[in-house]
This record gives C-alpha cells, sequence and structure tokens, in this order.
C-alpha cells in the first residue's frame, strides 16, 4: 500500500516522502496515529506546507544539539563507590539512570533513553557511555568509578552480632582469666529424681 509519510519514520522516510507498506502495519499503526495519509493532491499539498515547518524545526533541533554537544566535551561524570575487598568489584553498579541523575546535577537534563552504555558499571575505574543528542549528533561522555572505604560513603560495617556459642565463649575466657572455675549450668531437675523423693 503507498502512503504520503506527514511525520518522519525511522528506516522508513521522512516527511512529503512516498512509501510502499504493508496493509497491515498502515491500518494498524500510520493511518490511525495521522503518521502517514493517502495518497491525493490535496494531502500532497498540506503535507508539503507541514514538511516545510518539519524541516525548519529539524534545522533548530540540529542547532540545540550541536551547542549541547559542545558544552558536554568537557564533562566527565564521577562516582565514588564501595568496592569489594581485594578487587575493583562494585557493590551494586553505576546505571543509565545513575548518570542521568548526575547530569541533571550538572544542569544536563538528557532523557534516559538518549544514553547508551553497554550495561550497569561494575567495575571501578574508566568507562563511557554515549549520548545521543540528535539521529546525526552523538558525544562520549567520560565516566570515573572511584573506590572508597566502607566508613566514607556514611555506610558503616555491620557490627559483629553474638550468637549464643561466642557469648559462652567471652564468659569461660573471662573466667579463666580470673583463674574460677567456670560456672556451672543449671539444669533441671529429672521427672526420675521428683519420684524418689516421694
Amino acid at each position: 500500500m503507498r502512503l504520503l509519510l506527514k511525520q518522519p519514520v525511522d528506516a522508513l522516510g521522512e516527511p512529503g516522502d512516498e512509501v510502499n507498506v504493508r496493509p497491515g502495519y498502515a491500518r494498524n499503526y500510520l493511518l490511525p496515529r495521522r503518521i502517514a495519509v493517502p495518497i491525493t493532491e490535496e494531502n500532497r499539498k498540506d503535507v508539503a506546507a507541514a514538511r516545510k515547518v518539519w524541516a525548519v524545526e529539524r534545522i533548530q533541533e540540529r542547532e540545540a544539539a550541536e551547542a549541547l554537544a559542545r558544552s558536554l566535551e568537557d564533562l566527565t561524570l564521577r562516582f565514588e563507590r564501595r568496592v569489594k575487598t581485594d578487587s575493583n568489584e562494585l557493590y551494586g553498579s553505576v546505571s543509565v539512570q545513575d548518570i542521568t541523575r548526575r547530569l541533571a546535577e550538572n544542569g544536563f537534563e538528557i532523557a534516559r533513553s538518549r544514553i547508551i552504555l553497554g550495561g550497569p558499571i561494575k567495575v571501578a575505574g574508566q568507562a563511557a557511555a554515549v549520548v545521543r543528542l540528535h539521529s546525526e549528533i552523538e558525544v562520549d561522555l567520560p565516566i570515573e568509578v572511584s573506590p572508597v572505604a566502607a566508613g566514607s560513603l556514611g555506610v558503616e560495617p555491620l557490627p559483629e552480632i553474638p550468637t549464643e556459642v561466642s557469648a559462652s565463649r567471652a564468659q569461660d575466657e573471662a573466667s579463666d582469666e580470673d583463674g574460677d572455675a567456670p560456672a556451672p549450668v543449671a539444669t533441671p531437675p529429672s521427672e526420675e529424681a521428683d519420684d524418689s523423693e516421694d
């Protein structure tokens, strides 16, 4: 089915392009959303006017993306994370959401969908993300993840919780140091002892 695009569609075309698509794609997606219209002379005139507006908007979007790209060129995002003992492996990771939040803290409101990261960063050191600002403009964003000590992020290591065995061992050690024998452990009288007293 041949249609006239009113809006840009990735891998299909731009406003004003005549495209040939499957009937189901046209009926279920393009036509109901007014992304494309049937090819008529009236629709051609309407789309030609819309294409001029779209072209101006496209130029403005590109200029804004270029300005933002220049602002991001000297930016390096830095994170501090706890690492596991004897390795650079992080407790947790640095994710796209973390990067989006840190960009916002630096004054850059960029949608998560525009940040490309191969996967969560799970090791301290150097890494990079790609920020896609425009279909033709991408910026490499350096990321540094520094390892920190457990207490410096406000996270204290968990205290050792004494168990019944360790408490009893501590009592024995204290008695040995004083030279006293450990206190006998009281045991409940057995039923046989009760019977013998009667």
